[in-house]
């Protein structure tokens, strides 16, 4: 009887552009975002959830054994900002801060960050970036030794 292994991590990133600039308009996260998730996709990289606002994206990725947090955080960015300047959809050149954050996700509430992404529209209406990164960093247990 052979058993079938598992190995993967479920990751919440977040990264925002530079400056904090609200240049991603509604109409450019339009053909931007699965813009984001096709591209994905064809370089092997599961992306579960994909939104964000004017200043800032998250995403739920599936990580594989191969795979790094850092290392598809950066396929995602660059890729990206590279798309969104050869299609010049914006005044001026697009560009990603440097920082990202990143989460995992327990499998059990995988339904639950799908649903917080898929509603960044919603909860920033009532909640700044600042104030949304702040409780994430809330959530994390720092140990000291």
């Amino acid at each position: 009887m052979s058993a079938v292994i598992n190995t993967f991590i479920y990751i919440h990133a977040i990264w925002c552009t530079a400056d904090r600039e609200p240049v991603l308009t509604p109409v450019i996260r339009k053909v931007f975002f699965p813009y984001i998730m096709q591209a994905a996709s064809s370089r092997g990289i599961q992306l579960l959830a994909l939104n964000g606002t004017a200043n800032h994206v998250h995403c739920l990725c599936k990580l594989m054994p191969t795979q790094t947090t850092g290392g598809v955080i950066s396929q995602l960015k660059t890729g990206s900002e590279s798309w969104l300047n050869s299609n010049q959809l914006l005044a001026a050149p697009f560009h990603w801060d440097e920082f990202y954050a990143a989460y995992s996700v327990s499998p059990s509430t995988i339904d639950k960050a799908v649903e917080y992404i898929q509603k960044q529209e919603d909860y920033h209406q009532h909640k700044s970036l600042e104030e949304e990164l702040e409780a994430f960093g809330k959530m994390v247990v720092s140990l000291t030794v």
